[in-house]
């Protein structure tokens, strides 16, 4: 399936993904933020939580050396943060959904956080979960300190076993 052109691809956040964030939090939450790879599941859930909640802020995560969608200039796209960060800056779903701001994350933060999922949560995921979970420390630790902040966990870790993600 192209995930980059089919209508389901972001009709399923926005239907359930989004319906389940908000019944699993009863819509209590400040922000979102997500690691773009296709941009669906950023427009579905954004729109739907903004549908809920018209002021929760949302955020797109980008590797910080292929930040396209916030207009950086591309310094290195040969990023390891697989599953996002093609520095396509025309993503189809993103178009006409608006972003509160766009977080950059390095390999290093990714790696590290993804680590921390498995070590602190036992969640074996991969390496969008870990930039979303980096993208939220940053905005804990900076504009959003002690909100509630909601990220997926998109991936698991086991298609990276032959990476340097688990050595």
């Amino acid at each position: 399936a192209d995930q980059f052109s089919l209508e389901g691809n972001w009709r399923a956040h926005y239907l359930n993904t989004g319906r389940e964030i908000i019944e699993q939090t009863n819509g209590d939450l400040d922000a979102f933020c997500d690691f773009v790879g296709s941009g669906g599941s950023y427009a579905g859930v954004s729109m739907a939580l903004r549908e809920h909640s018209p002021n929760v802020k949302c955020f797109i995560i980008e590797p910080e050396s292929a930040a396209v969608l916030a207009g950086r200039k591309i310094t290195n796209p040969d990023h390891k943060i697989q599953g996002g960060g093609y520095s396509m800056p025309d993503l189809k779903y993103l178009q006409g959904v608006k972003a509160d701001g766009f977080i950059q994350v390095t390999n290093d933060e990714t790696i590290e956080c993804t680590r921390r999922l498995g070590k602190e949560e036992a969640l074996f995921s991969g390496f969008s979960s870990g930039a979303n979970l980096a993208g939220a420390i940053q905005l804990l630790k900076g504009e959003m300190s002690g909100s509630t902040i909601v990220i997926l966990l998109s991936d698991s870790g086991l298609k990276y076993l032959s990476t340097d993600l688990w050595e």
